[in-house]
C-alpha cells in the first residue's frame, strides 16, 4: 500500500488552517482534517491522478479539498505532501515567495 507523508510546512498550514476553522466551527476543522487524509490515501495509491502544476515547480502536483489545494511532489511509494493552500490565494505570488516548495 502506497503511503503519504507531510513536510512540516504541510502540518504547518493544516494545523493552521484547521486551528482558524475551529474558533467558529470545530466540526468543520476536524470534517477537514479527514477529507484531507482520505484525498491523501487515494492519491498516493495514484499519485499522477493529480493536476500538473508543473508551470510553477517542475512534477508539481495537486488535488483540492473543499477550497483548498494540496500540492504535493509523488515520490516511489506514494506521494509528499509540500504545502496546503486556500485556493483563493494566489498561487504564482505564493511560489515565487516560498522558497521550501
Amino acid at each position: 500500500m502506497a503511503k503519504y507523508q507531510f513536510s512540516e510546512d504541510a502540518i504547518k498550514d493544516i494545523n493552521e488552517i484547521c486551528d482558524y476553522l475551529a474558533k467558529n466551527n470545530p466540526r468543520s476543522a476536524s470534517n477537514l482534517f479527514d477529507a484531507i487524509r482520505q484525498k491523501c490515501k487515494l492519491f498516493a495509491n495514484f499519485p499522477k491522478m493529480g493536476k500538473s502544476y508543473s508551470q510553477i515547480r517542475p512534477s508539481l502536483r495537486g488535488f483540492l479539498v473543499k477550497d483548498y489545494i494540496i500540492f504535493y511532489y509523488p515520490h516511489e511509494g506514494g506521494i509528499v505532501i509540500l504545502r496546503i493552500f486556500s485556493d483563493y490565494r494566489n498561487l504564482d505570488k505564493l511560489f515565487s515567495e516560498d522558497s521550501n516548495v
